[in-house]
């Protein structure tokens, strides 16, 4: 691919989205105080459903706004605009459908659960959780996507191989909890049960945000400040 311009922006917003990657599935559990079966059952906790509510909101936003590079025919299917545009609504979809109210792994969730006040949109309707699991799957496989392909069409770019496998980690991290949810329908007690599909999601955001970050220059940045300090 040949070399392009990037927007001053675009480096922003790499930052941004790495930076939420990193600290979602740390943030969420430090204000409930507890750990879910799932980063989306933070939605129903009351004080960590405003973070999971802006995070998911702020991704939405900086993906749909991110243009990064032209497309190459020769070599690319999709753009990086049309690519992240997609990742974006389906963060957006999270958000607005959120996962069923059952089955999060704590008490106070499941007595809100049982009663008629369900937060906002909050609901215990499979169809609507179906959409919400397909939409996130979409969101994080972009992600995946947006690491192992598109940030590595520079092949002098040093940091090739580090994005390589943190998409390599998004696509095994969703697979990961594919294969685990077929396994609880099979096996009634197996390790992790209660907690793969959080463990799995924040495997998958980790790597996703540090190739964002790396690819928005944040460790030549954090150089440039140490030199600045240093002087």
């Amino acid at each position: 691919m040949l070399p392009q311009d990037l927007q001053h922006s675009d480096y922003r917003i790499r930052k941004l989205i790495g930076t939420l990657g990193l600290l979602l599935p740390f943030a969420l559990p430090i204000a409930s105080g507890e750990i879910l079966s799932s980063i989306s059952h933070y939605y129903y906790d009351t004080v960590s459903s405003l973070i999971f509510i802006i995070v998911l909101s702020a991704f939405a936003l900086f993906l749909m706004s991110y243009k990064g590079y032209k497309i190459d025919s020769s070599t690319e299917d999709i753009s990086d605009d049309w690519l992240t545009n997609i990742g974006g609504l389906a963060a957006l979809v999270v958000v607005i459908i959120p996962t069923t109210c059952l089955g999060s792994g704590s008490e106070g969730i499941a007595k809100l659960c049982d009663s008629p006040l369900e937060p906002l949109l909050g609901h215990t309707n499979g169809t609507l959780n179906t959409i919400h699991l397909i939409s996130a799957g979409i969101f994080i496989l972009c992600m995946g996507w947006m690491s192992s392909k598109k940030f590595t069409r520079n092949p002098n770019d040093r940091h090739n191989k580090l994005y390589k496998t943190c998409g390599t980690l998004v696509f095994i991290s969703v697979g990961l909890i594919l294969m685990f949810n077929i396994l609880e329908q099979f096996v009634a007690d197996f390790p992790l049960k209660d907690y793969y599909v959080f463990i799995f999601e924040t495997t998958a955001v980790i790597p996703f945000g540090i190739s964002w970050l790396v690819k928005g220059n944040a460790i030549d940045n954090v150089k440039d400040f140490g030199r600045w300090m240093l002087d």
